[in-house]
């Protein structure tokens, strides 16, 4: 039924708070299964936003989840325009960072 929904948007903005280094379970089942939907390639071209937030995310984690959603977009096709992942504290960055993409 989300996806449904998902295939009717020409932009998909994906929100998420960073758990223990990396993206919660419920996100990364979410992307394991769209990629395995036979409807998948109706993302095709589509624009995909994303940010994260946590108390204070490393290196690591920045890459990993920098990773996780730039291979996730090349897989489905998606145009990816911009990636924030930020500490809460900074939270007027995420918001600027978000406005200039």
């Amino acid at each position: 039924d989300i996806f449904n929904e998902i295939k009717k948007a020409d932009t998909i903005v994906i929100g998420f708070p960073v758990y223990w280094y990396t993206v919660s379970g419920l996100l990364k089942t979410f992307i394991d299964r769209t990629y395995m939907l036979p409807q998948a390639q109706e993302l095709q071209g589509k624009k995909l936003y994303v940010f994260a937030q946590g108390s204070m995310p490393s290196q690591e984690c920045h890459d990993h989840i920098t990773y996780l959603f730039t291979r996730f977009a090349h897989l489905m096709n998606m145009e990816l325009k911009g990636l924030v992942i930020s500490p809460a504290s900074q939270k007027n960055k995420i918001i600027q960072d978000l406005h200039f993409l």
